[in-house]
C-alpha cells in the first residue's frame, strides 16, 4: 500500500520542520515548500493527497495558493489543512461552499493537525 503525501507549505522552517518530522513520524511521505511560488511549481509536476497550507507567506500568500488550487481541473478536489496566525475572516471567493478543508490557528497542537489531516482524508 503506497503512503499518502502531504505537501507542508510555511515560509516558517522551524514550523515547516516539526510538521514534516511529527507527519512522517505517523506514516505519511512529506514534500515541503517554504512559499506559494513552491508550491504551485511543486504542482507542475507532481502531485499530493493533501496540502498543508500556510496563509501569511511572501511572494504568493496562502489563500492565492488555494484559489489556483481550487481553480485547476488537477487539484480542484484536494484537501487543504489552512494555518493562520489569527483568526481572520476568508476573503470572499477563496474557498468553495463545499470543499474539504480546515482552518487551524497558530499555534496548534501535533495532535490537532494530525486529527484533522486524517479526516480529511478519510472523506475523500
Amino acid at each position: 500500500m503506497n503512503k499518502q503525501h502531504i505537501l507542508v507549505v510555511d515560509d516558517d522552517p522551524g514550523i515547516r520542520l516539526a510538521l514534516a518530522l511529527k507527519l512522517r513520524s505517523v506514516g505519511f511521505d512529506v514534500s515541503e515548500a517554504t512559499d506559494g511560488v513552491e508550491a504551485m511549481e511543486f504542482f507542475a509536476g507532481r502531485t499530493a493527497d493533501l496540502v498543508v497550507l500556510d496563509v501569511g507567506m511572501p511572494r504568493m500568500d496562502g489563500y492565492t495558493v488555494a484559489r489556483n488550487l481550487f481553480a485547476a481541473d488537477g487539484t480542484r478536489h484536494l484537501p487543504i489543512v489552512i494555518l493562520t496566525a489569527q483568526n481572520v475572516e476568508v476573503p470572499a471567493g477563496v474557498l468553495p461552499e463545499i470543499g474539504r478543508h480546515r482552518f487551524l490557528t497558530k499555534p496548534f497542537s501535533p495532535r490537532e493537525i494530525v486529527k484533522a489531516i486524517q479526516e480529511l482524508l478519510q472523506e475523500a
